[in-house]
């Protein structure tokens, strides 16, 4: 007999074959709540523009649940000109485009359900906005970074009012909200007076791992350093480099056993920031998909992951809890923030000031030198992977909507056959 479950549709403009952290993320939560509604994700058919320009991992489009209806949409084309208004400060999102081109076509995939719609980026909410506006279907907006926060700074100062309002507008409309740290749940409620229980922690989450490091630790063998992420002035992760080189000047032995690779896209900020501090020991991979990535993690000694300055201290980036995942031990160069309670708070790595980069080089030092150290985070890791895997947060995201949907009377619908990822 077919089953009968209710539709959600999920909100997410980055999804696979877009590899990126948060594309990952989302690929994540969809395949989970497919087990549990009938999901469909509303994403952006890619499209490099003027400014932008995203990698493709097709490793990402083969994990994805076969129960899945993937709706890609084309934005429409106005020009480049989205990302010259974003890049001026005009426009709060460089894909309005695409929200506007979802939202004229929703009669072609639209129905009664729940809504989810993610951040990054802005135009996955107001495009959720809209269309809680239109269908009073309830709504869960998603906040993995801070909005407002985040774009009021320089010169946009002067248009935080707006943003604020623009925030809160959809906040206050939406029936649920979640956010990815403790940190930004406590901004949010008191920035826009929204009821607490409202709001719902629920963490980055990442795939989980098929296979972990075991090494038998002792002796004076090589170890491996990875970064693998986004090149730009977010993360400025340049300043691994530097601690490299710096231990190359003053400890040339132990930096002679520290290998560091790097992996992501070649952006412009790496061309102009990052490329130029490659030296012995440290690698450039380039841009490769989840599936390699994974391999390289499995057999990587230490984790690197950075934020640049306070303003992302809310922030918890996904390479956190992909570290915790495969039981890699952490070095890390961080604002007083969420990632780095997290870190420090259960002993699973080493944290330096970001821009401190002899105390980086110190961490490094530290965590090499010391076999007994490492273990200890890696048993740390272990202890507390339950808490941080991709079930126990996406079940989070799972008992809302199934609430919501209840409460506001979603029927179920009898669904035969799995439809395959479009």
């Amino acid at each position: 007999m077919p089953e009968s479950r209710q539709k959600l549709y999920f909100i997410a403009c980055c999804f696979p074959p877009i590899g990126r952290g948060n594309s990952l993320t989302n690929a994540c939560v969809a395949n989970y709540l497919a087990e549990h509604f009938d999901t469909q994700v509303v994403c952006m058919e890619r499209s490099d523009g003027l400014l932008l320009s995203y990698q493709e991992d097709q490793s990402l489009v083969a994990g994805l649940n076969p129960r899945l209806r993937v709706h890609r949409l084309r934005a429409a084309n106005w020009w480049n000109l989205n990302e010259i208004l974003y890049a001026v400060g005009i426009l709060p999102c460089y894909y309005l485009n695409w929200a506007v081109s979802a939202w004229h076509s929703r009669e072609t995939w639209l129905g009664e359900g729940v809504i989810i719609a993610v951040y990054p980026v802005f135009s996955d909410l107001v495009l959720g906005y809209a269309l809680k506006r239109s269908s009073g279907n309830p709504l869960i907006v998603d906040f993995r970074d801070d909005f407002s926060g985040v774009m009021t700074r320089g010169w946009r100062r002067l248009l935080r009012s707006a943003y604020r309002w623009l925030e809160g507008k959809i906040l206050k409309e939406a029936d649920a909200v979640t956010v990815t740290t403790e940190f930004l749940r406590e901004d949010l409620i008191a920035r826009h007076g929204l009821d607490p229980a409202k709001v719902q922690v629920v963490y980055n989450i990442v795939p989980p791992a098929e296979e972990r490091l075991v090494r038998q630790e002792g002796g004076e063998g090589r170890l491996k350093a990875i970064y693998a992420g986004a090149m730009s002035q977010v993360q400025r992760p340049e300043i691994l480099l530097k601690a490299h080189a710096h231990l190359a000047a003053h400890k040339p032995e132990l930096a002679s056993r520290l290998e560091v690779d790097f992996f992501g896209p070649e952006s412009p900020y790496f061309k102009l920031q990052i490329r130029k501090h490659f030296g012995a020991g440290t690698r450039f991979h380039g841009f490769c998909d989840r599936a390699e990535v994974a391999e390289h993690l499995a057999r990587t000694d230490i984790g690197f992951f950075s934020l640049a300055d306070e303003t992302y201290a809310y922030a918890t980036p996904t390479k956190l809890f992909e570290y915790i995942e495969f039981g890699i031990p952490i070095v890390a160069s961080l604002p007083q923030g969420a990632a780095r309670d997290i870190v420090e708070r259960n002993q699973i790595g080493l944290v330096a000031d970001p821009g401190d980069i002899e105390g980086l080089a110190h961490c490094l030092e530290e965590i090499c030198l010391n076999p007994d150290l490492r273990q200890r985070f890696r048993d740390n890791m272990a202890r507390i992977r339950d808490q941080f895997s991709a079930d126990e947060q996406a079940r989070k995201w799972r008992d809302i909507a199934w609430a919501l949907a209840d409460e506001k009377g979603v029927p179920k619908r009898a669904i035969g056959a799995l439809e395959e990822v479009s």
